[in-house]
């Protein structure tokens, strides 16, 4: 049997850890997941070549196979 887990004890010091690590660079190799379709390779890029306006809370990034945004 699993161990027992506490509900919503250290929420608030994970997503601060998830945000600290999270330094995504121009040119960065990730697998993106896009709901309902599995984990593709891309590529992060800039979203003001795109068109896009920047947003600390999203990262823009270039699929590979697709050419898609």
């Amino acid at each position: 049997m699993a161990p027992s887990r506490r509900k919503g004890g250290g929420r608030a010091s994970a997503k601060a850890a998830a945000a600290a690590c999270r330094k995504w660079e121009v040119g960065d190799l990730v697998l993106a997941k896009v709901k309902g379709f599995p984990a593709w390779p891309a590529t992060v890029s800039e979203p003001e070549k795109w068109g896009y306006s920047a947003d600390w809370k999203k990262v823009l990034v270039y699929f590979f196979g697709t050419q898609q945004m």
